[in-house]
Formats: C-alpha cells, structure tokens, sequence
C-alpha cells in the first residue's frame, strides 16, 4: 500500500491570532509555558488551557509589581523622589499586565473555536473584578 492511498491526516493550523498574543506574552511566561503554546498551539483544547492558565497568572501582580511596592514602602520621606519613582514603575507594569489582560478575552473568539469559548468564559469569570 502506498502512501497516497492512505494519506496521514493533515495536522490543525495554528490560528494567526494565537501566534500574535504567544509573541506578545513571551516576557510575561515561564519557558515551560512558551514552549507549549509554540509546539502544541495547533491543538484547540490546549490554547484553551494555556489562555485560562495565563489569565490566571496575569490577574495576580507580577514581581516587577510586588518589588516596586515594597521598595516604594521601603522609601523614607526622605527620598520622596525615590518612593514616587517606584510606586511609577509599579503603575506603570500593572497598567501592562491589566492590557493584557483585557488581550487575552478580547482575542479569545479568534483564539477558540466557539464550541470552547463559553469554557474560557467560564474559567475566567472569577477574574472579571480586576481592575
């Protein structure tokens, strides 16, 4: 039997989207996380649980965060210069990590195939009380 008479089934495409929002979390997620977005991404169960993962991850402060608020506790009245410079830099990452937050639901119908959406709905709910 030949090959052409048994064709192998031709693997999923990887939605456009989905490498778009991979390329723009690359410095937000662990390595172990890229690397199964990149080589299983095609897959529509495991986009569904690598978004509901890194939902989950983003709706909670980074470290950049949790450092520029203790360093800005740290700051005496002494240096207020110092303690507003890190209280910016905390502003300024959380403003990012709620953008892409809000990335994440908004790209999700393009991400999903819509038998999967109301899952992700479901999975993110608890999180839509973040500012």
């Amino acid at each position: 039997m030949s090959d052409d008479a048994n064709p192998s089934p031709e693997a999923p495409e990887t939605p456009a989207e989905w490498t778009a929002l991979v390329d723009d979390l690359q410095e937000w997620v662990s390595p172990q996380w890229l690397r199964a977005a990149r080589d299983f991404g095609s897959q529509a169960w495991i986009r569904l649980v690598l978004l509901v993962d890194i939902h989950a991850a983003l709706s909670q402060m980074g470290p950049t965060e949790k450092i520029a608020m203790t360093m800005a506790d740290l700051a005496t009245d002494k240096r207020p210069g110092e303690q507003a410079g890190w209280e910016a830099i905390r502003d300024k990452s959380a403003e990012r990590r709620v953008e892409l937050v809000a990335s994440i639901v908004d790209r999700a119908e393009a991400i999903l195939p819509p038998d999967l959406l109301p899952m992700f709905a479901r999975s993110v709910e608890p999180f839509s009380h973040m500012q």
